[in-house]
């Protein structure tokens, strides 16, 4: 298999996760960024939205409008961080039962998908991914060399 044939298995598994994602916020109900704003304020809760929106790839406007409804709704509070016009996110007590009602199932999900695969060779390939992913920003942060 070529470098290309590889980078489009590659390219189509990440696409396909996206959709998997996606797929599963839909059986809850959510959008695809509801979920992945849950996902991240259950990780990195007490993150500014800038901080979120950058860790986690939401583009800053569907991360405020998503943080704006989810506030809107209870489930999330905006707190002064450093500087007054940069809020911190904090789901709040509902909010947090919310989130773990949301994510309980993806969480199972994830868990037995990495079962299926192996711990180890899930590690191996998350390392393998992080270091692609560190080498292909290099390259294209040098932007061409030809």
């Amino acid at each position: 298999m070529t470098i290309r044939d590889q980078m489009k298995l590659f390219c189509t598994c990440l696409c396909r996760q996206d959709e998997l994602y996606a797929a599963a916020a839909r059986r809850r109900g959510l959008s695809f960024h509801t979920l992945i704003t849950l996902y991240a304020l259950d990780q990195d809760e007490g993150s500014t939205q800038s901080q979120l929106a950058r860790a986690w790839l939401i583009p800053k406007q569907t991360l405020n409008t998503v943080v704006k409804e989810l506030e809107r709704q209870g489930y999330v509070s905006l707190c002064a961080g450093k500087d007054q016009k940069e809020k911190r996110v904090f789901l709040t007590p509902e909010g947090r039962d919310f989130a773990a009602d949301s994510l309980r199932e993806l969480y199972a999900m994830e868990d037995r998908a990495v079962a299926a695969v192996g711990p180890e060779r899930f590690r191996e390939m998350v390392e393998a991914n992080r270091a692609f992913t560190e080498a292909f920003a290099q390259e294209v942060r040098n932007g061409s060399r030809k």
